[in-house]
């Protein structure tokens, strides 16, 4: 049985915002979302890059100064076959001057990327809402906390990751991928975090492996040009990131 529309009738007009139709995700159309929303947003976004690399450089150059103020006096003695072991002589780094400097500096430095990705991936996140940026969007740090503790654990198991082997160390940061974008879209603990990126990232194994490697060259094409490209790729790769987590865990993306 069909139906007929009466004379002079004629069809109930189209919604104006239908629902989007679901598709499977493809790295392609990942990648032409972040360039798109890029460039609509490109000023902001170059401009609170450009001040966290500042930062970033300067506090490497301060953390080189100081492992050299204090080293430039030391002095070391080794006899033929003394201290061999590989645990020996990293306990003994560990322990001087040069290597608690690097420690501390290690850490200071994962801390501040962790205060600046908790603010700049949180600006990521509006532009994947679909709601309008300027440069203070990513410069308003959310759940810093969590988002420090998370960074620490995922950079302490993703080293230990790349000590046993490559692989290992690809397959943790693989896993861990996406631990600083679910804290902030979800507003998660540091270990839910954690532990979202690992389901969402085991259900799609292969496929983030794939977004991380993807994520890896764009950054070294940035850098490769002249540096002046890391301006792009970064944030380019930011939104990336967020469109694969949004479709990997069935959230939403601004068309």
């Amino acid at each position: 049985m069909t139906y007929e529309l009466p004379p002079g009738a004629y069809p109930p007009p189209a919604p104006a915002n239908p629902p989007p139709v679901w598709q499977p995700y493809r790295v392609g159309a990942a990648f032409s979302w972040a360039w798109h929303k890029f460039t609509k947003n490109a000023t902001a976004m170059i401009v609170a890059t450009l001040v966290y690399i500042v930062i970033l450089v300067a506090l490497g150059v301060f953390n080189r100064f100081l492992y050299e103020a204090v080293t430039s006096d030391a002095v070391t003695t080794r006899s033929p076959g003394q201290i061999d072991d590989f645990a020996a002589r990293f306990a003994t780094y560990i322990t001087s001057a040069g290597g608690v400097v690097t420690v501390l500096g290690w850490i200071a430095i994962t801390v501040v990327i962790a205060v600046m990705e908790s603010a700049y991936f949180a600006g990521m996140l509006d532009v994947a809402n679909g709601r309008p940026v300027t440069v203070g969007s990513f410069f308003r740090p959310r759940s810093v906390g969590n988002v420090i503790v998370a960074s620490l654990i995922v950079e302490v198991v993703t080293w230990i990751g790349f000590g046993l082997c490559l692989i290992g160390g690809l397959v943790t940061r693989t896993l861990l991928l996406f631990t600083i974008v679910a804290l902030l879209d979800r507003n998660l603990s540091a270990v839910g975090a954690i532990d979202a990126s690992y389901r969402t990232a085991k259900a799609n194994f292969w496929k983030s492996l794939l977004a991380l490697l993807v994520a890896y060259v764009t950054v070294a094409v940035g850098i490769l040009t002249c540096g002046v490209g890391v301006l792009i790729a970064i944030p380019v790769t930011a939104l990336f990131l967020v469109y694969t987590y949004r479709r990997f865990s069935g959230g939403w993306v601004a068309p």
